[in-house]
Formats: C-alpha cells, structure tokens, sequence
C-alpha cells in the first residue's frame, strides 16, 4: 500500500473510531463513504466497495472494544439487552456477510445508503424520555427489539458494518432506551459481532 493511501486511512480511522467511541455507533457510518470517496478525490488511490466494507468491519471491532470498556466504568452496559440484541444482530451479520460477495457494488452501496437514510430519519424524530438510566431496571420490548436487530444485522453484514450506527436510533426512538444505556450496550453488540463479520471477509 502506498505511503500517501496508508496515512489517509490512518487519519480517516482515526477519525471514525473517535466518533464511533463518542457516539456508540461502530464508526462505519463515517468509515465507508470517507474510504470510498475521499482517497480517490485527493488522489492518493482508491477502494472498491467490498474492501471498504472489509476494513469497516476491522475498524469497528477495535472501536467497539475500547468503547465498551470505557462505558462498562459507568456501569451502563444492559446485559439482556446485548443478549437479545447481540444474539440477533450475529446471527444476522453471519448471514449478510456471507452473502456481501454476491451482490454488486452499487447494491452494497444502495443498501449502505438506505440504512443511513433510516437511521438520519430516527435520529430527526422527536422523542420524549420515559425511563430513568440511572435505574437499574431499564425495560424493552423483546418482540420488536429482536426482528429489528436481526434485519440491521443482515443489512450490517453486507456493508461491512457492525449496524450500531443504525441500532442506536432504534434503541432510543422505537425501544425508548435511555440514551447512555444505549451507547454503552450498542458498542457491546458491536463488539459481539464484528469478529463474525471480519472472519467471513477475510
């Protein structure tokens, strides 16, 4: 890899993971469209979509390990929540990933921007807080949290993504999780999953 390229996704990852720690999100929503546009518009080289999607998902591992060891202090991480959550989202990262080599570039794209768009559009809804995250009782629906996590995990597994920056406006707007239990449990289904999405990429 050139010299020029290597710094750029230095400084590019650099700036996904501080974001993905920040926000609870695993960094891709910011990783992908930086990699695949950026390199090539200053001119230091270029990658397809499918190894963009590749190092999203190496990249999330890592920002999702330090996130969730950071939040784990505040005593914010929601075990049932990353079972149920994690074990869906696996399971369907498992799935999108091992089928991402079959689609065409431009669909991985497509799916990548129809998940951002889903998730801009939750993240711009209003939304009330009804639980207090200071209670360790933090309630959520089953019946809705796991379909939903299943079908961000498959959608995840075809972009190279974790899907937390998706997860986190489901958790706070659809299952009204208060939002630092969010970021902390987010980073830990994250963490779950990307191992699974890396090993069916590399």
């Amino acid at each position: 890899m050139d010299v020029q390229l290597l710094l750029t996704v230095f400084a590019l990852g650099f700036l996904g993971s501080f974001l993905a720690g920040m926000l609870g999100i695993g960094g891709s929503v910011i990783l992908y469209p930086v990699l695949l546009f950026v390199p090539p518009l200053i001119g230091v080289g270029a990658f397809t979509a499918h190894e963009v999607a590749g190092i999203g998902a190496v990249q999330s591992l890592f920002a999702s390990i330090s996130g969730t060891l950071a939040y784990k202090k505040g005593g914010f991480l929601h075990k049932s929540l990353i079972i149920y959550m994690g074990t869906s989202v696996l399971l369907g990262s498992l799935v999108g990933s091992t089928l991402s080599n079959s689609f065409s570039e431009d669909t991985i794209n497509l799916i990548y921007g129809v998940m951002a768009t889903i998730a801009a559009i939750l993240m711009f809804t209003p939304k009330k807080p009804t639980q207090d995250e200071n209670k360790m009782e933090v309630w959520f629906s089953k019946k809705l949290a796991v379909p939903l996590s299943l079908a961000v995990g498959i959608c995840g597994g075809i972009v190279g993504a974790g899907g937390a920056f998706l997860l986190v406006p489901i958790m706070i707007t659809i299952l009204k999780i208060p939002v630092r239990v969010t970021i902390a449990s987010s980073l830990a289904v994250t963490f779950l999953v990307c191992p699974a999405c890396t090993t069916t990429r590399w």
